[in-house]
């Protein structure tokens, strides 16, 4: 288990699926901090999305904020699952979306980790297309060297 303290909650988040490891690997990175650093609380207005939240980091910091969860991955869902658990959140607070559903109309915010397939993130950036607007404030972040030159063209 591995510790977040962010401007929103103090969260204690693990891998999934879980492992006894003496030093596991952290279930956040430098990407959730900095999406989460961008955001005032005040700020937020609105939906709030989160694409590709890898184990819930973000979704369980904003969990107050009823966020969409959007991704492609069904361990990712799962893992943000153990990690609201974990955390005493009531795991209603977030509604799970898999990347091919509509998204909700006008969103406040929204936070993509950058994926690491450029299919998946051109298609997620099509469907943001049809619901946002000129004041939906959009933050994006990734490990560098996850960013291949394909995905700056």
């Amino acid at each position: 288990m591995s510790h977040l303290d962010n401007g929103f909650r103090s969260l204690t988040l693990q891998r999934f699926p879980a492992t006894d490891d003496v030093n596991p690997l952290q279930a956040w990175e430098a990407a959730d901090e900095y999406l989460l650093q961008q955001l005032d609380d005040t700020e937020i207005r609105g939906p709030v999305l989160i694409l590709n939240d890898a184990f819930g980091a973000l979704s369980c910091a904003l969990a107050e904020h009823k966020p969409y969860s959007i991704g492609d991955s069904y361990i990712s869902e799962l893992a943000t699952r153990e990690n609201l658990r974990l955390n005493g959140i009531d795991e209603s607070s977030v509604k799970f979306l898999d990347s091919t559903a509509d998204y909700p109309q006008q969103p406040g915010v929204v936070l993509i980790k950058v994926p690491k397939t450029l299919a998946l993130l051109e298609q997620q950036l099509r469907a943001l297309r049809k619901v946002v607007t000129p004041d939906t404030r959009i933050i994006a972040g990734t490990k560098a060297r996850d960013i291949h030159t394909s995905t700056l063209e």
